[in-house]
């Protein structure tokens, strides 16, 4: 049913000698009227009209009145002011928001009470139909609405009318009128997800002509583009940050985005709101305004001395900023509302003046006052400067404070900590006093940073800072080193038993928390500890062997605690000496794939092979991919190794007989970089290779870091034809969830699961959960690391579908591979 929203404006043709009317023989089809059907109404009461008598109240309102029933209405008017409606139909009811019958007219909407008022006062002067219009909002349009009054004869007390009420048939938008007509630009922006490692766009949902004009274009050109296009046809890169966080629910902030536009320099005031994930931008371009209030911004709003502004000879306040707003304390709106008397305690008028004010809060503050008189919209004012000589010293000693403790958590910084770790070493070469170092690393940080947001994440730094305060003694020092890393001074503890004790409880007392801001959570702690003079006398090698023993602990599997060991050190300048290898190492010379062959269960046939890299440094020969490849993944030299892996395992697979398959390993590095699609795209066509024959073998760590943004790249795989395989599954924590989310089209067992089959009934039925699902959904299981005969027979009796493993042969060089392949194909005839 059509809604009225409020009135826009009322024109009533009423009058002495109105248009509507005329004084012909047929004064009511003489009414203006845009419809055809009215004009059959009046002349229905013509009709009925015998004389000079009006139409009688029976006929024309209890008689068939046929489809104008629901845009009539009943009128009585008593006396000069009082018209109440007896009866009205459902159309005119809801355009002019009539609740109920026995309505007086006056309780309607101004706009219509004045139009009907108009109407019926003119058919009662003229004892003729009248006609008013007047403008509302029907249907979140607006519509000129013809209101026709036709006077009637009754025998009952008071005066009738038959009021009809129609929209006529033009009506226009008034949100795109208003919006069009106003120079502020206005967007709205619908937010878009894309790939890992690229920015939030958004889509341009609706612009108006202000604001495509202020981005050099069009409504037509930029109405559904991205936004991205639309600023870089402007020169600006990257999406405003603010945009982004307001997407996450962060705080709604105003901005400005300055541009040059057609040889000018464009300024733009930018606010931001949010309606049910759209977010509604406003263009304000301020180039003339800022160029005006540049100055009195600098010496007054953003100025960094207290000032406040009052009319000459008053008490009360013009204005105040920011600065001033601190130090009283007051909101902007109460300091506005008070007196100068409210604030000042006792001082002079003059010029310079030291005197006594109240804050909000009660405090008493000794300032002087510099006083000067200027013009503030033509009427003289005085401009008053605080210089609070009390806060200097308090902002001395809290400036003091932020030199020496970590502003989230309380704690020392790094400042503090450095310092007392090299009076502890000057105690230990003065008095041989020994001392420890504990490095503390909270598991898990991150998680529930991504998941419950910034300020969760906040409240845990503090809790586990507050928890690591109450275990040490007094004389033991608690910092923040950064991010979610702590680290405690033990000046007077040189033995391993009081390091190891205070280290246990450590462990203890952060694995207890379960709960920030009243989400539950999950989180420990890794320890690395060090002891002078027992692992280093020197401050930087002490805390050296201390952040190797946490990366130890780390490798441990967390929630644990390692001393500094000298085989740590030794293995560390290892791996630093086998990073500095691969750095230096020539992918095509250095490294080599070779293949392991997977094989059908049922028909014993060859399916295909994965593709497993192998680097043969000229110094160490073979490198198990154990010591090398988290290495390069850790310094993203992965990226470079993987592209070169899957270009050459396509160039082998091209030349292997149709249909067998290479499966390519793909690291999470490579789906940060955002590339990969791009990358399979360039294998497949430099090779020639049929995307069915490619199989890209992920783990679930790449979808632990960004599940939407992977699963997409993951989809567009699919889209190409590119099979798709999750490797070591059951071994990560939501393997199911993936499942559900993304139709692999194999998965993978991991060999953990295989060893044990024959012997562990767990590991078994693990493995026939595996096959049981993979089943259910369609999706073929192939068991890797099958070594024994007992392993074959097990799996062939959980109907695994494919295998892989030492049984059937080890991973070969690519020249071996045609011997495989020639042991399952006839006549083979491979390619060189």
């Amino acid at each position: 049913m059509p809604t009225s929203i409020g009135p826009l404006s009322s024109e009533v043709f009423a009058g002495g000698e109105p248009a509507s009317a005329s004084p012909a023989l047929e004064p009511a089809i003489a009414v203006e009227t845009e419809f055809d059907d009215v004009r059959l109404m009046l002349r229905r009461w013509q009709a009925a009209r015998v004389g000079d008598a009006l139409p009688p109240y029976e006929e024309m309102t209890l008689g068939s009145i046929g489809r104008f029933a629901d845009e009539v209405a009943v009128i009585r008017r008593d006396g000069d002011a009082n018209h109440c409606v007896l009866r009205a139909g459902q159309r005119f009811r809801t355009v002019v928001g009539l609740r109920h019958s026995s309505q007086s007219l006056g309780e309607l909407p101004h706009v219509f009470t004045l139009s009907i008022g108009s109407a019926i006062d003119q058919a009662r002067s003229a004892r003729e139909p009248r006609l008013a219009v007047c403008r509302w909002l029907v249907d979140g349009k607006v519509s000129t609405i013809e209101i026709i009054a036709l006077p009637l004869s009754c025998r009952w007390p008071g005066e009738y009318f038959l009021l009809f009420l129609r929209p006529r048939k033009s009506q226009f938008n008034l949100a795109k009128l208003l919006i069009n007509s106003t120079q502020e630009g206005i967007v709205a922006l619908s937010p878009i997800e894309l790939a890992a490692g690229t920015s939030e766009d958004f889509c341009i949902l609706s612009i108006n002509e202000a604001a495509a004009r202020f981005l050099g274009s069009t409504v037509d050109t930029l109405q559904f583009t991205l936004l991205s296009d639309a600023l870089r046809r402007i020169g600006i890169r990257e999406n405003p940050a603010v945009l982004a966080r307001a997407v996450a629910g962060g705080r709604l902030t105003n901005f400005e985005l300055a541009y040059e536009l057609a040889g000018s320099s464009m300024v733009l005031q930018v606010g931001v709101a949010v309606a049910d994930g759209v977010l509604a931008v406003t263009l304000t371009d301020v180039r003339d305004l800022k160029a005006r209030e540049t100055l009195f911004r600098s010496l007054f709003h953003d100025n960094p001395a207290p000032m406040y502004v009052r009319a000459r000879g008053a008490s009360g306040f013009l204005d105040v900023n920011e600065a001033a707003l601190r130090l009283y304390g007051h909101a902007r709106s109460d300091f506005l509302a008070r007196a100068l008397a409210d604030i000042r305690i006792d001082g002079a008028e003059d010029r310079e003046s030291v005197s006594r004010h109240r804050t909000a809060d009660g405090r008493i503050i000794d300032v002087i006052e510099y006083a000067r008189e200027i013009m503030v919209d033509g009427a003289p004012a005085v401009l008053s400067t605080i210089v609070d000589i009390t806060e200097r010293k308090r902002t001395e000693a809290h400036v003091t404070y932020l030199a020496h403790h970590d502003p989230l958590t309380g704690i020392s910084n790094r400042t503090v900590f450095t310092r007392e770790l090299e009076r502890a070493a000057g105690g230990l070469a003065r008095d041989n006093r020994g001392f420890g170092v504990i490095l503390v690393d909270l598991d898990d940080f991150k998680t529930v940073n991504d998941t419950l947001g910034h300020a969760a994440g906040d409240a845990l730094l503090i809790e586990a800072a507050t928890r690591l305060r109450n275990l040490v003694r007094r004389s033991d020092v608690v910092a923040r080193l950064g991010g979610d890393e702590f680290a405690i001074l033990l000046p007077d503890a040189g033995t391993r038993r009081e390091a190891e004790g205070l280290a246990t409880r450590i462990l203890h007392e952060l694995a207890s928390i379960q709960r920030i801001e009243g989400a539950a959570v999950s989180v420990g702690a890794s320890i690395g500890v060090a002891l002078a003079p027992d692992d280093a006398v020197d401050t930087e090698e002490l805390l050296r062997c201390a952040d190797l023993a946490l990366y130890r602990a780390k490798e441990s599997g967390r929630g644990t605690f390692r001393f500094f060991e000298r085989e740590m050190d030794r293995q560390h300048r290892e791996r630093r000496a086998l990073e500095m290898e691969l750095r230096a190492a020539r992918i095509e010379s250095e490294f080599e794939v070779h293949y392991q062959p997977i094989v059908a269960v049922k028909t014993g046939r060859l399916r295909g092979f994965e593709a497993l890299l192998r680097w043969r440094n000229p110094r160490r020969g073979l490198v198990s991919p154990a010591d090398f490849i988290p290495i390069a993944e850790e310094t993203g030299m992965i990226d470079d190794i993987g592209r070169w892996v899957l270009l050459e395992a396509c160039r082998q697979a091209a030349a292997w007989p149709a249909p067998l398959v290479v499966a390519v390993n793909v690291s999470p590095v490579q789906f940060r970089k955002g590339e990969l699609v791009d990358t399979v795209d360039m294998a497949l066509a430099l090779t020639g290779l049929e995307p069915g024959r490619l199989e890209i073998e992920i783990t679930e760590t790449v979808l632990l870091a960004d599940t939407s943004a992977n699963l997409a790249t993951l989809s567009q795989l699919r889209g190409r034809g590119v099979r798709v395989a999750l490797d070591d599954f059951g071994t990560g924590y939501s393997s199911l969830s993936y499942v559900r989310r993304f139709p692999f089209n194999r998965l993978k067992i991991d060999r953990s699961f295989v060893r044990e089959i024959d012997e562990s009934p767990e590991s078994l039925a693990i493995v026939r959960a595996i096959i049981g699902l993979g089943a259910s959904l369609g999706i073929d299981t192939t068991a890797e690391g099958v070594e024994t005969v007992a392993q074959l027979e097990a799996l062939r009796n959980e109907n695994c579908g494919e295998l892989q493993g030492y049984l059937f042969s080890p991973p070969v060089a690519r020249d071996d591979v045609a011997g495989i392949i020639g042991a399952f194909f006839d006549d083979v005839s491979l390619v060189a």
